[in-house]
C-alpha cells in the first residue's frame, strides 16, 4: 500500500496549495481545473513506484496524461479572464463568511481524496507482469474512444458558445443525442480503464466506477449543471423532453433500429454486380407516390436514391395541380438534388420550386463554418449534421431540427411514434413544427410508405405509395 499512500500525500498536498491559491484569487472554481491534475499526479506516482517495464502500462499512463492535460487546458481556457463559476458562487452565498477557509475540507481535500480513490484502479495495471491480453487492449481502445467523444463534445460546445448568445441551447452534433456528451465521454473513458483493472481486482474498480457515475450524474455533474439552467436558457425545457440527460441511448437505439429495418437487402444484388460490373438494384432505391388532397388526386412525388461507397445522392421531383370545375386553384412544382455522406448528413442541396406564379431556388453546401444556404434566407447553420425532411432516411425519426428544402430555413421539430387507433401493422410517426403537422407511415420493415399532412380548412395532403423498387427504371413512365 506504500505507493497508494505516497500518491495520497502528493495530491492532498497539491490540494492545499490550490486552496491557498483560491484564497488569493477569491475564486473557488479553480478546483475544477485541478481535478484532472490530481489523477495525473497519482498516476505518475503509482507508475514510478511500480518499477515495472511494461509497454501496456506505459500506454495506459500515456493515455491518462493526455486525458489530464487536455481536460486541464480546456477548463483553464474556459475560465481564463472570467469570474468565479456561478455554481460555486451560489454555494458561497449559501454559506457564512468563513466559507473560503472551510472550503479546504468541504471542497478541495474531498475532491483530491475522490480523485485518489478513482486513480487506485491504476495500481494493478501498473503492477502487471507479462503480456497484456487482447481484451485489455480492447478496453484501452474503449477508453480512447471515450476521450475522443469527450474532446469532440467540448469542441462543439466551445464553438457554439463563441458564436451564439448565452441563452441559446446547443442541440446539434453530439449534443442532440445527450444533454451532456462530454460527461458521457468522461464516463466511457474511465469505464475502459476500470474494465482493464477488473482483470486483477474485482471490487475496487466497481467501487470507483460507482463513485464516478455518482459524481458525473448526481453530485458535481449533470444535476448541478442543470439546477438552474432553465432560468438562464428558456429553450432548455423543450430540449430536455427529447434528449437523454447522460447516456445517448434513446436516439442512437432508435436510429440503429430504423437503419437496420430500412436498409435495402443488397447481398444478392452485390454478387450480380461483381459479375457484370453494371449498376443493379444494390445501388438504387426509388419511391413513387401519388398525391391527393383529401380524395382528389392532384399529382405525384418521386424520389430516387443512389448509394455508393462515399454517400447517397437523392433526386426528387414533385408536380401538383389542384382544380375545381376546371379552374386551377393551386399548382406546385419542385425539383431537388441532395447529396449526403454515409451517415445521412446533408453535404449539398440544390432545389427549384414554383408555387402558382412564384418561383424561387435554393443552394446549400457544407463548409468549414457550417452549412451555408443561399435562397430565401442566406445564412450559415452552425450544425454538424443537417438533415432535411428526408422521410426515407433511416435517421430521420431521430432528428430534432430539419432543414426546409425550399427556403433553407432550419426549423425545430418534434418527431415521436404515434399510437395506433386500429389494427394496422404500419409504424406511424408524428412530425410537428411550429407550422406543420405530418403523420409519416412506415411498413413493419421500416420502409417509408406514405404520409398525411394537415392543410388549412381541415383538408389533408396525402401521399399513397404507388411503386417502390430497388432497381433503376423510369418511374414517371408508370404514370402514363
Amino acid at each position: 500500500m506504500m505507493p497508494a499512500i505516497q500518491a495520497l500525500v502528493a495530491i492532498q498536498g497539491l490540494a492545499v496549495l490550490v486552496w491557498i491559491w483560491s484564497l488569493r484569487r477569491n475564486d473557488i472554481s479553480i478546483a475544477d481545473l485541478f481535478w484532472p491534475v490530481y489523477h495525473m499526479v497519482a498516476a505518475i506516482v503509482l507508475f514510478v513506484a511500480s518499477e515495472r517495464d511494461s509497454l501496456f502500462a506505459t500506454a495506459v499512463l500515456g493515455l491518462i496524461v493526455i486525458w489530464g492535460l487536455r481536460l486541464a487546458l480546456h477548463i483553464g481556457q474556459r475560465q481564463l479572464g472570467k469570474k468565479e463559476d456561478h455554481r460555486y458562487t451560489t454555494v458561497r452565498k449559501s454559506k457564512d463568511s468563513k466559507f473560503p477557509y472551510t472550503s479546504l475540507y468541504i471542497i478541495f481535500l474531498p475532491q483530491a481524496l475522490m480523485a485518489w480513490g478513482i486513480s487506485l484502479v491504476l495500481l494493478p495495471i501498473f503492477n502487471l507482469s507479462g503480456t497484456a491480453s487482447w481484451s485489455m487492449w480492447l478496453f484501452l481502445a474503449m477508453a480512447l474512444s471515450g476521450l475522443i467523444f469527450e474532446v469532440i463534445a467540448d469542441f462543439q460546445l466551445t464553438r457554439f458558445r463563441a458564436t451564439m448568445p448565452a441563452s441559446a441551447v446547443l442541440n446539434s452534433g453530439l449534443w442532440r443525442f445527450s444533454r451532456h456528451p462530454n460527461y458521457f465521454g468522461e464516463w466511457l473513458f474511465w469505464l475502459g480503464i476500470c474494465l482493464i483493472s477488473i482483470h486483477h481486482s474485482i471490487w475496487w474498480p466497481i467501487l470507483a466506477m460507482t463513485l464516478l457515475t455518482f459524481l458525473l450524474t448526481r453530485m458535481t455533474g449533470v444535476k448541478r449543471m442543470e439546477s438552474d439552467i432553465e432560468q438562464r436558457r428558456p429553450g432548455y425545457t423543450k430540449y430536455v423532453t427529447h434528449t437523454s440527460s447522460f447516456v445517448p441511448w434513446r436516439q442512437l437505439l432508435l436510429a440503429g433500429v430504423v437503419a437496420f429495418a430500412v436498409a435495402p437487402d443488397v447481398s444478392a444484388d452485390y454478387a450480380k454486380e461483381s459479375e457484370s460490373q453494371k449498376p443493379t438494384s444494390a445501388n438504387t432505391e426509388t419511391w413513387l407516390f401519388r398525391a391527393f388532397i383529401d380524395k382528389k388526386e392532384v399529382g405525384y412525388h418521386s424520389f430516387k436514391a443512389y448509394y455508393n461507397s462515399t454517400g447517397i445522392r437523392l433526386e426528387g421531383q414533385a408536380k401538383f395541380e389542384y382544380k375545381i370545375l376546371g379552374i386551377t386553384l393551386f399548382s406546385y412544382k419542385h425539383e431537388v438534388v441532395e447529396e449526403y455522406d454515409s451517415e445521412y448528413c446533408l453535404q449539398k442541396i440544390t432545389s427549384n420550386t414554383q408555387i402558382k406564379d412564384k418561383s424561387f431556388s435554393l443552394k446549400g453546401e457544407l463548409t468549414a463554418q457550417g452549412f451555408a444556404v443561399n435562397g430565401l434566407t442566406n445564412e450559415i447553420h452552425n450544425t454538424q449534421c443537417i438533415v432535411p425532411f428526408a422521410y426515407w432516411a433511416p435517421t430521420f425519426v431521430a432528428q430534432s431540427e430539419l432543414l426546409n428544402g425550399q427556403t433553407g430555413e432550419l426549423v425545430s421539430a418534434t418527431i415521436y411514434p404515434e399510437s395506433q387507433t386500429d389494427n394496422t401493422i404500419e409504424k406511424n410517426y408524428r412530425v410537428e413544427t411550429d407550422e406543420i403537422s405530418i403523420a409519416v407511415q412506415y411498413d413493419p420493415t421500416g420502409k417509408w410508405t406514405g404520409l398525411v399532412s394537415d392543410l388549412p380548412a381541415k383538408r389533408k395532403l396525402i401521399y399513397k405509395l404507388k411503386t417502390y423498387k430497388t432497381e433503376s427504371q423510369d418511374f414517371l413512365a408508370a404514370l402514363e
